[in-house]
């Protein structure tokens, strides 16, 4: 294998595992052992948003102007 960077420094992280012998279905983000498992992972999505979407809008777009911040779930706020 050949990695190419040119003079820009890189790191390379190489991860290993023990098979577990477990089935494994995939479908989109969710990866369980099952079909049901997937399929009741989708109506959790559906019916939770795994805990809710906090704003009134799905397409919630924050004011650019207003810089960096994380608005945090007990209602404060972090600005950067």
């Amino acid at each position: 294998m050949i990695f190419k960077n040119g003079s820009e420094a890189s790191k390379v992280l190489i991860l290993q595992g023990k098979p577990i012998d477990e089935p494994v279905v995939q479908h989109g983000p969710f990866v369980m052992n099952s079909r049901e498992e997937i399929q009741q992972a989708f109506e959790d999505y559906h019916a939770t948003q795994f805990g809710g979407w906090p704003w009134e809008k799905y397409d919630q777009v924050h004011d650019k102007s207003k810089g960096r911040f994380a608005l945090h779930a007990d209602g404060t706020e972090e600005v950067k």
